[in-house]
């Protein structure tokens, strides 16, 4: 008798908050998927971690679920092992998508708590069906009793996300209340930016009293309504949450102050203002400057930035990889290269990277100002601020460009590589160091 081939499997262990409360379940999911496949005679290959990721995340942004399918269907395993279904998945649109692409390529799912998870006959799609809508339920259950409390936080005028503004402390009862110390220092900070003082003043002047945001910080703090006394969470609003500690008059001359902040000249290089370079080190959109006292053009990190380590490339290199890397995407596409796709999906990414910073909020509202918290949202307000800034870098580009990419690049007029460039390129990274080999190309899609 021929001997039965062993069955390769590959698990999924996932958590919806690192250093949180959740975390803790990681080494327990990890041995219930290794104790079962050693039961079930399967080969585990890998056990893929899905850190801070919610269990009713779509599949297209379950980069480990995704892959652990993608084995399936190359046929480098058979089987993809969860230990709780309401960790492998908690919706039921993700788990239909799971199950029949899985199925297709002859694979199967498994969770260990509750056992395969299939279409195969009627009685068994069934039990599966139940079985998720019971997780998904479970998850939508916790979203709203969230919400409501989170509604009520709101209400009472309580903030319900950890961290708390300079100028203020979070008070026995949750409402902010003015820092005696801080809170004349954030009012001398806008009197200044009110009175005609450059950003990078009042960055300076908040460093000099302790308080050390970077550029972008200080601009978000000087746009903030907190100062005013009220609160804002999603939908949610108070406006007389706690104490103000800056004139509703003195926070509208600031608002309008930056209007006029100073427009950025006008160059000729081809990818000037596109917003697509990036400074390997900081993450800071570069600008065009130049060397040998103007012989030649670069482009470089800002000065505005907190770089340690700022970069500086040949503006002729650069704009040769870009031009390269654009015309290989579009070649042998003879017709219409329009931003239209471009900016559909930088509108996409900007929604997606929303609904993962508020679902952070909300997620770890009650965890308190710990530096890993504070780190966390930083970190994804950071990506929905790029994602923003990507939409806004595509909203003046909708005309289409009709090309040949053998033969019409060089006829193109300026204006029109750079719209190109925008609805191809999503980001230029400029690493630190010299040559061409650390320039590192990202196309839309």
């Amino acid at each position: 008798m021929a001997a039965t081939k062993t069955r390769k499997a590959i698990g999924i262990v996932r958590v919806s908050q690192m250093k949180g409360r959740e975390e803790a379940s990681l080494p327990d999911q990890r041995a219930r998927v290794r104790d079962a496949c050693e039961r079930d005679g399967l080969q585990l290959v890998e056990v893929i971690e899905e850190p801070d990721v919610s269990g009713g995340t779509p599949l297209a942004e379950r980069d480990g679920l995704r892959r652990a399918i993608e084995a399936v269907e190359a046929g480098e395993v058979e089987v993809v092992v969860g230990a709780y279904l309401d960790r492998l998945i908690r919706s039921l649109k993700v788990q239909t998508e799971l199950v029949e692409r899985v199925e297709a390529a002859g694979g199967q799912v498994l969770a260990v708590d509750v056992g395969a998870i299939t279409n195969g006959s009627a009685g068994q799609w069934l039990s599966s069906t139940l079985l998720g809508a019971v997780a998904e339920h479970q998850r939508r259950v916790s979203a709203e009793r969230a919400g409501e409390a989170q509604a009520r936080a709101v209400a009472r005028g309580v903030a319900p996300y950890p961290s708390v503004l300079p100028g203020y402390v979070r008070g026995e009862d949750g409402i902010l209340e003015p820092d005696p110390i801080t809170a004349p220092i954030i009012a001398e900070a806008f009197q200044m930016r009110a009175g005609g003082a450059t950003v990078k003043a009042v960055r300076e002047f908040l460093a000099e009293h302790g308080i050390k945001r970077s550029y972008h910080g200080v601009t978000s703090l000087l746009g903030s309504r907190v100062v005013l006394g009220e609160l804002h969470f999603g939908d949610l609003m108070n406006l007389k949450a706690h104490s103000p500690i800056v004139e509703r008059e003195t926070w509208k001359a600031v608002q309008r102050a930056r209007v006029p902040g100073g427009g950025r000249a006008k160059s000729e290089r081809l990818l000037a203002r596109l917003g697509v370079l990036r400074c390997g080190s900081c993450g800071a959109r570069m600008v065009v400057g130049s060397s040998n006292h103007g012989a030649y053009a670069c482009y470089r990190c800002p000065p505005v930035s907190d770089c340690k380590a700022r970069v500086t490339i040949s503006g002729p290199i650069v704009e040769g990889i870009v031009v390269d890397a654009v015309r290989k995407r579009i070649a042998h596409k003879s017709g219409r290269a329009s931003a239209e796709t471009g900016i559909r999906e930088a509108e996409q990414t900007l929604e997606r990277s929303q609904a993962k910073l508020d679902a952070a909020i909300r997620a770890l509202a009650d965890l308190g100002d710990e530096v890993a918290t504070r780190e966390t949202l930083d970190a994804l307000r950071e990506s929905r601020d790029h994602a923003q800034q990507r939409l806004d870098d595509l909203g003046g580009s909708r005309a289409a460009v009709v090309i040949d990419a053998a033969t019409d690049w060089d006829r193109l007029a300026l204006a029109e590589k750079r719209d190109l460039i925008r609805a191809v390129v999503d980001v230029v990274e400029i690493a630190p160091g010299r040559g061409p080999d650390r320039v590192s190309v990202r196309l839309v899609g």
